[in-house]
């Protein structure tokens, strides 16, 4: 069986005479392209005939946040093509995200995507199968990057909100409108208070709950105007300046904010994006949840991808796995 994994740009895997790309940056003349999840950077590539292969859920994500229509696409959670069996698995990241296996007689390949192995609300922890060769995503895959208990975060930051909103304050907060975004919705629901949701965040929620996950209908900001100049509320906005600075504006004084990012364990973070407190919440997971997968998996091969990925090989080689830099 000739079976070959290399970066050229893209990651590939070419195996019984296929070429499979996953996640792919750079156009590609693949036989099939695996799309993880729908972050922008990890589905630039989709607008080709190539064969596509992805959750139901992610290609509805796509479509509406590229404004495209994704043709030629395999929604199947498990299938056969040309004697090569391809399974997609939860990798708990975010909304509809999928690891892949890919089965042949004497191989079992098993690409990550972004991962976690940590439960959060609707989301479950990461499916890890054994297999023999391992494509593991490397973004915090370095030793600083262990991250506190989830539902510690998660309580600590509801104090947070309950503390603002007695002083009086209403609340902003802000996340990755995919993912992030989705629990933080979840967070804000504990409060008796009119919660607003940005416009691209409101249609992504929609999106999530036409696909099962358990997200309430709240109100949407260009249709709430007046809630907020007269109203005490929370609300969800994406994390970026902009936003940040739409918010200061309405008022600096009636309004804490605060964002949720697994890079707010940087010290500095809060001050940089501009708000008054940062939680660290990742949907990936951190350096020992990392490790963990790699030992559940337990691979002969094992090939980092993005973020740390020479720091992480080298951890792994250390641990006594065959492990390199993609």
């Amino acid at each position: 069986m000739s079976l070959k994994v290399f970066f050229d740009g893209n990651i590939n895997v070419e195996v019984e005479g296929k070429k499979i790309v996953l996640d792919p940056e750079l156009p590609t003349d693949a036989d099939l392209i695996f799309l993880s999840h729908a972050h922008l950077d990890h589905s630039s590539n989709v607008d080709n005939v190539l064969p596509k292969i992805c959750s139901a859920t992610t290609k509805d994500l796509i479509q509406y946040r590229k404004n495209t229509e994704m043709i030629n696409s395999i929604n199947l959670e498990s299938f056969y093509i040309g004697g090569i069996y391809f399974k997609l698995l939860d990798s708990g990241h975010i909304p509809g995200s999928r690891s892949l296996l890919i089965e042949t007689k004497n191989k079992r390949i098993f690409y990550t995507g972004d991962i976690c192995d940590k439960h959060r609300f609707y989301l479950k922890a990461a499916e890890v199968p054994r297999s023999d060769i391992m494509i593991i995503e490397s973004t915090f895959g370095a030793p600083k990057y262990k991250f506190p208990n989830i539902m510690d975060v998660i309580d600590i930051s509801i104090d947070w909100i309950k503390e603002q909103l007695e002083s009086g304050f209403s609340v902003a907060l802000f996340g990755y409108p995919l993912g992030k975004a989705q629990i933080i919705t979840k967070i804000a629901e504990n409060f008796d208070l009119p919660i607003i949701i940005h416009d691209k965040i409101f249609d992504i929620n929609q999106i999530c709950k036409k696909h099962g996950f358990p997200i309430n209908t709240h109100f949407q900001y260009s249709k709430s105007l007046e809630i907020l100049e007269k109203n005490q509320f929370i609300g969800i906005f994406p994390s970026s300046s902009r936003y940040i600075s739409l918010i200061s504006n309405l008022s600096q004084e009636k309004i804490k904010k605060a964002a949720f990012s697994g890079w707010a364990i940087e010290p500095g973070y809060k001050d940089e994006l501009g708000v008054d407190e940062a939680f660290p919440l990742s949907d990936h997971s951190d350096f020992n949840g990392l490790i963990k997968i790699v030992k559940q998996s337990s691979p002969e091969k094992i090939y980092t991808v993005h973020g740390f990925k020479e720091e992480f090989a080298e951890t792994l080689r250390n641990l006594g796995f065959d492990a390199q830099p993609l």
